[in-house]
């Protein structure tokens, strides 16, 4: 009886733990038209993907107030090109990060991501895939 009381404990807590301090955003999610797709872990930095073409960018989240900030260095772009040895170059990169840069209000519900600009309003969607 006391073993199951504290495996229930345990449990309990595991799950109230992973609740709170899990990133809501963190998955594969593709956009609604399908030509970008945001590959969000659990790290500070994301995966960008347009085609052929694919950029790791910074990004911070606020769950309490449901803010998505996706950051683009110029520095992490010239790193990018360099590394890919001439496969893409310095503007693909920029062009795609800038696609997605911003600060953004956002929305999960049922498996859709809704992610609102916050200057412009302007809004993109994804799907978790």
């Amino acid at each position: 009886m006391t073993v199951s009381s504290v495996l229930i404990i345990i449990v309990a807590v595991f799950f109230v733990i992973k609740l709170f301090t899990a990133n809501p955003v963190e998955g594969t999610w593709v956009s609604e038209e399908g030509d970008v797709t945001l590959v969000i872990d659990d790290s500070a930095d994301m995966l960008v993907k347009d085609g052929d073409i694919s950029a790791r960018t910074a990004y911070t989240v606020d769950k309490r107030t449901k803010v998505l900030t996706i950051h683009v260095s110029e520095e992490g772009i010239r790193e990018q090109a360099e590394a890919s040895d001439g496969s893409v170059t310095e503007g693909q990169i920029r062009d795609l990060l800038e696609s997605v840069e911003g600060t953004y209000d956002y929305n999960i519900e049922s498996n859709i991501l809704t992610l609102s600009e916050r200057e412009y309003g302007n809004q993109m969607v994804f799907e978790k895939e």
